[in-house]
C-alpha cells in the first residue's frame, strides 16, 4: 500500500480525502453492525437484496477461511481484527491500547501470525511500516504473542512454505531466519529489493519492489536457489503478492498517461504471470487507489483495499477493503470513462466491499475457537444475527434446488443450508429440471425434467417426466410420464403419484401398482406424510378456489387445513407430521401477498410464520430437524417461474411470527413479530432439504 518516495510525490493533489473522523466513524458503524448495510461500494446488501450478484458473491465466500487487517479502534490505536471474507463475524484478536498492531500474515497452515508492535505514538509510515516496531509472532487467534526481535529487526518478514522460516528485507541485505532459533540462516544480496517482498508458495521465488531495472517503484522477482533477477512489471507498482501456484504475481500499477486526477491518475490492481511476459488489468476505479491485493487461497478470489487517498490512509483510519472473483475481471468501478475507454470489455461488478481496514491477508484454514483479543482477556463483540444464523446452518445437511444457469435453461442445484458451496448437479442444455425432493435417508433424488421450449410453472411442472438419480445427480433413469406429483414415501421404496385415475402408490424397484386411492379432490402438489397416515395436497372442492386438504389413508376422508375462502397452495409436513406449511393466497378481489403459514394437521389451529409486502411467499420446507424454515420470495405471483425474480431464504421457526420489511400493514396485523435474522440464499426455487452427506469426493453430473 506504499507510495512513491516522497520527492516524487511532492505537489501530488490530495483530492476526495476520506476524513480520520468519517472513517473512523464508518469503521466503529460496522464492528457495531456488521456487513448488512455495506455493497459494492454502495450496493444494497441487506437481506432483502439477495437477487443482487454482491449478496451471490457474500455467500460463496462467507465459510471461506478468515481475513486478519489492521483497524483503528474507538481509542485511536491500531489493532488487528478478523472477519469472515464477506466482512461478517468481526473479532478484535488485540486490544493493546499503548501500541499499535498491523501488516498482519498468516502462516500458510493458518496456525500462527506474523505482525508488527511499536508504541503508539509513533506514526505508521505507510512507505517502512515493514521496518517499523518489532516482529511478533502469535497464535492465529491472537494468543500467546512472542516478540522475536528488537524494534526495527527483521524488517518486511515473509513467511516460508513450510512456516518454518522467514525471509527478511534490509538495507545490508535478505537474510533467511529459522523461527525456532531466530538464527539467520541464509543471506541473499538484495540487487536493488528495498520493500513489500513476499515468497512463493512453491518456496522458490521472492518478489517484491524494486529499483534496479532502469526506474524505480518495479516489481520484480528473485530466484531463491541462483539469486537472479527478472523484472514483472515497471514504473509506479506496490504490494505485489503472489497466486497460490506461484506463476502469476497480483500487484498494483499506475499505467502512465492517465489524464484522471489531474493527469496524475490513479491507482489499479493488476495480474501478471511472473516471468513478465503477459498482464491484465483487475479492478479500477476512478477516485481510488486500490492497494494490497491478495489473492484467495483457492485463487478464485482478490482480496484488495480501494483507497481515495494514495498514501493507502493508513495515517487515518484505512480504508474499505474490497473482494471479487478473478473470473469476473476486469471490472471497473464508477462512472471511470477514461479506464472505460480503454478496457471496452470491462465488467461493473459485482465487487463485495468489506470493513473499513488495511494490509488484509487471508486463509483458509478455521481458527481456534478462541476468545477475541484472548491475549488481553477483552470481552468478545456480538456476532451480528445473520451471521449467527449461518453460522447454526452450515453443516446441517445440503439443499437441492432448481435455479436458471448462464445458458438460460433451469438445472439442479445443490448447497449447504447457508448458501455456500453452491453447485449444479445437472448439466442439460435441452431440458429444464425442477421439483427435486430427496429420499427420505437422503440418498436419493426424484426430479421433473421439461423441454427447454416449455416455461417452468409451479401449476404444470410435475406433469412432465419423471426422473430418479443418486443425491447428488449421478446415475439418472427416465422414468416418463406416467407420474406426476410425486412423492417419496417414508421408507423410500415406494412414491405416490396423483394421476387422472387417483392416487396410485407405486414400488420403486419393479415399478409397480401397489394400490390406488380416489383422489377426493387433490389436483397437484401431492405429499406423502412422514408417519405413513396421510397425503397432503392442492384440492379443488374445499372452498371457491384452490386449498390445502389432508386426505387420510385409513379413511379416505379429505378435510381442509387451510382456511378455505383464499387461494392456497405449496403445502409440506413437518417431520412429525403433526403440522402442515404452506403458502396462504389472497382473495381474488382483495389483491395482496402470498404468505408463509403453518396449519395443524388435526386442524385446530394455525399461525403466520413469514409475510412480506413486498414478496409472495411459496415453495416451504421444514429442515429435517424442525429447527428452521426453507421457503422461497418471488416478486410475481407463480406461476411462472422464469419472470418472478423468485429466491431463496431460511428463518429459525422459533423466531416466528417474523415480517421482512417495515409495512404499515403487516406491523398493524402482526404487532409482535420480529423482523428476523432470515438467511438469503440466493436464486432459486423448490427447494428440498436433508440432514445427509449427499456429496462424495467425486461428483459427476446428470447427462
Amino acid at each position: 500500500m506504499n507510495t512513491r518516495p516522497e520527492h516524487l510525490a511532492a505537489g501530488w493533489p490530495q483530492r476526495r480525502r476520506l476524513k480520520g473522523v468519517r472513517a473512523l466513524l464508518i469503521a466503529i458503524r460496522f464492528l457495531l453492525e456488521g456487513p448488512g448495510r455495506w455493497g459494492a461500494y454502495g450496493a444494497d446488501l441487506t437481506p432483502s437484496a439477495s437477487e443482487n450478484p454482491t449478496q451471490l458473491l457474500a455467500l460463496e465466500v462467507r465459510q471461506q477461511g478468515w481475513i486478519v487487517y489492521a483497524g483503528r479502534t474507538p481509542k485511536g490505536d491500531w489493532d488487528l481484527f478478523l472477519c469472515r471474507p464477506d466482512g461478517s463475524q468481526v473479532r478484535q484478536l488485540t486490544q493493546t491500547p499503548e501500541h499499535n498492531e498491523f501488516l498482519a500474515q498468516f502462516s500458510h497452515d493458518g496456525k500462527r501470525l506474523l505482525y508488527r508492535r511499536m508504541p503508539r505514538r509513533e506514526q505508521i509510515d505507510n512507505s517502512a511500516h515493514g521496518t517499523q516496531g518489532e516482529l511478533v509472532l502469535a497464535n492465529s487467534d491472537g494468543t500467546q504473542p512472542v516478540a522475536l526481535g528488537k524494534p526495527g529487526e527483521f524488517p518486511w518478514a515473509s513467511w516460508s512454505p513450510d512456516g518454518r522460516q522467514f525471509a527478511s528485507l534490509s538495507i545490508q541485505g535478505i537474510t533467511i531466519v529459522d523461527v525456532a532459533s531466530r538464527k539467520v540462516v541464509r543471506t541473499l544480496a538484495r540487487k536493488g529489493f528495498f520493500q513489500q517482498m513476499t515468497w512463493s508458495p512453491d518456496g522458490q521465488w521472492l518478489c517484491g519492489v524494486a529499483n534496479s531495472f532502469g526506474a524505480s517503484w518495479s516489481i520484480a522477482r528473485m530466484n531463491l536457489a541462483t539469486g537472479e533477477t527478472t523484472a514483472i512489471n515497471r514504473i509506479d507498482c506496490c504490494t505485489p503478492d503472489w497466486f497460490p501456484d506461484s506463476r502469476q504475481v497480483i500487484f498494483s500499477w499506475r499505467p502512465p498517461g492517465q489524464q484522471a486526477n489531474q493527469g496524475n491518475g490513479w491507482t489499479q490492481l493488476w495480474r501478471a504471470d511472473a516471468g513478465g511476459r503477459t498482464r491484465q488489468l483487475v479492478y479500477g476505479e476512478d477516485g481510488r487507489h486500490v492497494y494490497g491485493g491478495q489473492v484467495s487461497p483457492n485463487g478464485k478470489y482478490v482480496l484488495f483495499s480501494g483507497n481515495m487517498e494514495e498514501d493507502g490512509d493508513c495515517g487515518k483510519a484505512g480504508a474499505p477493503m474490497a473482494l471479487m472473483r478473478l473470473s469476473d475481471a476486469p471490472i471497473i468501478g464508477g462512472s471511470s470513462p477514461e479506464l472505460r475507454a480503454l478496457h471496452s470489455g470491462a465488467r461493473a461488478g459485482p465487487v463485495l466491499t468489506l470493513p473499513v481496514g488495511w494490509e488484509p491477508c487471508w486463509t483458509a484454514g478455521e481458527l481456534p475457537a478462541a476468545t477475541p483479543a484472548a491475549a488481553t482477556g477483552a470481552a468478545a463483540p456480538k456476532m451480528d444475527a445473520t451471521s449467527q444464523l449461518a453460522s447454526e446452518l452450515h453443516t446441517r445437511g445440503w439443499l437441492v434446488f432448481s435455479a436458471r444457469n448462464d445458458r438460460g435453461d433451469w438445472d439442479l442445484f445443490l448447497s449447504r443450508p447457508d448458501g455456500l458451496h453452491r453447485q449444479p448437479i445437472t448439466d442439460t442444455p435441452g431440458f429444464n429440471e425442477a421439483g427435486a425432493r430427496f429420499s427420505p435417508d437422503g440418498k436419493r433424488l426424484l426430479f421433473y425434467r421439461l423441454p427447454k421450449a416449455e416455461a417452468v410453472d409451479n401449476n404444470t411442472y410435475a406433469t412432465f417426466e419423471l426422473v430418479m438419480a443418486d443425491a447428488d445427480g449421478r446415475n439418472p433413469v427416465l422414468w416418463g410420464r406416467d407420474f406426476p406429483w410425486a412423492s417419496w414415501g417414508p421408507d423410500g421404496k415406494q412414491i405416490a403419484c396423483l394421476t387422472m385415475k387417483g392416487i396410485q402408490i407405486i414400488d420403486v424397484a419393479t415399478r409397480g401398482l401397489v394400490r390406488q386411492i380416489p383422489r377426493q379432490g387433490i389436483v397437484s402438489q401431492l405429499v406423502w406424510s412422514p408417519d405413513g397416515q396421510a397425503f397432503v395436497g392442492t384440492a379443488n372442492g374445499l372452498g371457491p378456489f384452490w386449498n390445502i386438504g389432508r386426505l387420510d389413508l385409513a379413511t379416505g376422508i379429505l378435510q381442509a387445513v387451510s382456511e378455505t375462502e383464499r387461494y392456497n397452495c405449496t403445502p409440506d409436513w413437518t417431520p412429525d407430521a403433526t403440522q402442515v406449511l404452506y403458502a396462504r393466497g389472497i382473495i381474488p378481489e382483495k389483491g395482496g401477498r402470498a404468505e408463509l403459514w403453518a396449519a395443524a394437521a388435526d386442524r385446530k389451529g394455525r399461525r403466520t410464520l413469514y409475510a412480506e409486502a413486498g414478496r409472495h411467499i411459496y415453495g416451504a420446507c421444514s429442515s429435517p430437524d424442525a429447527k428452521y424454515v426453507l421457503f422461497t420470495r418471488s416478486v410475481e405471483d407463480l406461476g411462472r417461474v422464469d419472470n418472478s425474480r423468485t429466491t431463496m431464504a431460511v428463518m429459525r421457526w422459533s423466531d416466528a411470527p417474523l415480517i421482512g420489511d417495515q409495512d404499515t400493514a403487516l406491523r398493524q396485523r402482526f404487532p409482535e413479530a420480529k423482523t428476523g435474522p432470515r438467511l438469503d440464499l440466493g436464486p432459486g426455487w423448490e427447494p428440498h432439504w436433508t440432514l445427509a452427506d449427499v456429496l462424495p469426493s467425486e461428483k459427476g453430473k446428470s447427462q
